[in-house]
């Protein structure tokens, strides 16, 4: 026994850690205080709730209605939460100013959150990210969706109000789709099986108390018609929609030409996961065929029990007269067979209980064999982003040094002729090439390699790597005032000078 729990402790930890870091950023954020913001004015607000509104409104567009939000709407949106929830009556500059606080937080400046622990397998510890929100740009437009953990996190505090439960984890498994988290979608088509499944036995349940009772029955009948069939055409879309974008992930990945040991487990992943949909579809389909039957025999019995009552009473005497007058007594098969029906009132025998203590375990137990083999090296897409950017950011401050060796001062508009001129003009399109420069330009005079260094920003965390144990440089950052360089018809940057000190 002792061996067992020791083994579920240690193999079962990452895996717990895992489930519980969608939590993480909720608890994060809710121990911000707005006492402190602005000389505590919005002291009344409450991150909590606001929180919780802002996941349910991106659910609300990004699943329900099939779109991605623009920072405006979310505005409009915070502005009417603030003024209905709080009471707040507020310019339109402090609106923007609260609402650009919150979202910054909301999204931790464009960072994901954190979440670390010890890894009892590896005996070393981890770092699992996490993000609220993600972005995208098309057309020159920022659009933001939820993360699929944002959408497991809100739904494991309380199904969304009035909405069907294979829905909204429909909803789910479409995120995790698009995200490529095969494993974790088979898991989110189980959660749809039990559903089905429970849905098949209140159906029973309906039946069973329809036939005892026709006006508890139809009472029973119209609460599942409210609570489960009314989203069984949503529900069939949706399953619909899923199973097109399995399709999508396997031609995509039949595309592939490089075929490796990740390709054939995600080709696995994904076979297994378009099994188990097409398992729910048919359990979905035989649902909504036996909900059918069920409306029928429910009009079906409505009937018979309206032309019951139209007969309010029963004169025994003259029914008695008459089965002796015909010498036939078949009509006694009415009044007697209701009262040999079967009890459906069930009871517990207490003697049961003496049984049940008095039951003798195995006499042997069977150990539970933890295995050995070390999982697989997981890497998120955020840690493929920053290492992106730190490759990047190091490669732009190596061009900038060899420039300045070669002289003591050079201009951004120099900088970029040169880097557009041995590289190609696709640099100049680079995200990571000026944001490169947006975070340079927060100091005024830079250190560069020896023992200098000083880490106070993301920035320089990435530089004190990337040039530690280097000849020591030191420049300064000079803004050249209205001076702008036109990169492209709608962005202009200010000029800048460096100059070795």
């Amino acid at each position: 026994m002792a061996e067992n729990m020791m083994g579920d402790i240690i193999a079962d930890h990452r895996e717990r850690m895992l489930n519980l870091k969608k939590y993480y950023p909720f608890f994060k954020l809710i121990d911000i205080s707005f006492g402190q913001y602005k000389e505590g004015r919005y002291e009344i607000l409450d991150m909590g709730y606001i929180v919780m509104a802002i996941l349910r409104f991106f659910i609300e567009e990004n699943n329900f209605k099939e779109k991605d939000v623009t920072y405006p709407e979310y505005l409009e949106f915070l502005n009417q939460l603030l003024s209905r929830d709080f009471g707040l009556n507020l310019s339109d500059e402090e609106n923007k100013d609260i609402a650009d606080y919150i979202f910054d937080k909301i999204k931790n400046e464009g960072r994901p959150f954190e979440f670390s622990y010890f890894d009892p397998v590896e005996k070393k510890k981890r770092v699992s990210r996490m993000k609220i929100i993600e972005s995208s740009i098309r057309e020159n437009v920022v659009w933001y969706s939820i993360s699929s953990d944002a959408i497991e996190f809100y739904l494991d505090t309380k199904e969304i109000k009035d909405e069907s439960k294979i829905n909204v984890s429909q909803l789910l498994l479409e995120k995790m789709i698009n995200s490529q988290n095969f494993k974790g979608g088979v898991e989110v088509v189980e959660r749809i099986n039990e559903e089905v499944s429970r849905l098949k036995l209140k159906k029973n349940e309906v039946l069973t108390i329809l036939a005892g009772d026709v006006f508890a029955g139809i009472e029973a009948y119209e609460e599942f018609v409210r609570t489960g069939m009314k989203w069984f055409e949503d529900e069939e879309r949706l399953f619909k929609k899923n199973t097109d974008l399995i399709a999508k992930a396997i031609e995509k990945l039949e595309g592939s030409t490089v075929a490796t040991e990740g390709y054939y487990k995600t080709v696995s992943e994904i076979h297994n996961l378009e099994n188990q949909l097409k398992v729910a579809m048919n359990r979905h389909s035989e649902l909504l065929r036996d909900c059918t039957d069920m409306q029928k025999m429910t009009d079906e019995a409505v009937r018979k029990a309206k032309l019951g009552r139209l007969r309010n009473h029963m004169d025994f005497t003259t029914t008695l007269s008459d089965m002796i007058k015909l010498d036939n007594a078949d009509a006694l098969v009415y009044l007697l067979n209701p009262l040999f029906k079967p009890n459906i009132r069930k009871t517990f025998n207490v003697t049961v209980i003496d049984e049940a203590l008095t039951v003798k375990p195995e006499r042997y137990e069977k150990k539970e064999q933890v295995s050995t083999d070390k999982p697989e090296e997981i890497v998120f897409d955020d840690e493929i982003e920053d290492k992106r950017i730190r490759d990047n950011y190091i490669f732009v401050m190596n061009n900038l040094l060899e420039c300045l060796k070669k002289s003591d001062t050079i201009t951004l508009k120099r900088f970029n002729e040169l880097m557009s001129k041995a590289y190609g003009e696709s640099i100049l399109r680079n995200g990571d090439y000026y944001s490169f420069f947006v975070n340079l330009c927060q100091k005024n005079e830079y250190v560069i390699g020896g023992d200098g260094m000083k880490s106070d920003s993301f920035l320089d965390d990435i530089l004190e790597a990337g040039f530690a144990g280097k000849d020591r440089v030191t420049f300064s950052i000079n803004k050249m005032g209205d001076d702008r360089i036109q990169i492209s018809e709608n962005i202009e940057v200010t000029n800048v000078e460096f100059a070795v000190v």
